[in-house]
């Protein structure tokens, strides 16, 4: 008797017409929102969730900088803006997010140098 596999019916999920970089785009966006509102903690998990979805995204990462900076965590707001710097090093909002953020951490001679880029 021999006995040969069949392929098993898909179980699959039904289809997701959102993408992920759709999705992220609305965390971005609900974020930004919450920013407006001054709802800082929030903004800052929805860009979170902006940035699981996309990584390679400076304007997430410089979104959730300055949410960070508008509750003072002042090294979370400059490692996202270095993270932005690395992801797109001619613009310039991101250098600028870096230089507030060592601004506010006192490291004045480094915040110049980081307006200056």
């Amino acid at each position: 008797r021999q006995t040969t596999s069949l392929p098993r019916p898909s179980r699959a999920l039904p289809h997701d017409t959102t993408s992920m970089s759709e999705q992220a785009e609305r965390y971005k966006s609900q974020g930004n929102a919450a920013l407006q509102a001054k709802m800082f903690s929030d903004a800052v998990d929805l860009y979170t969730k902006a940035i699981a979805l996309d990584p390679n995204s400076a304007v997430y990462f410089s979104n959730r900088s300055a949410a960070y900076a508008a509750l003072e965590r002042w090294r979370e707001a400059l490692d996202d803006a270095v993270e932005a710097c690395s992801l797109k090093p001619d613009w310039v909002k991101g250098h600028l997010r870096r230089g507030a953020a060592l601004g506010a951490m006192r490291k004045h001679e480094e915040a110049r140098k980081a307006y200056l880029r």
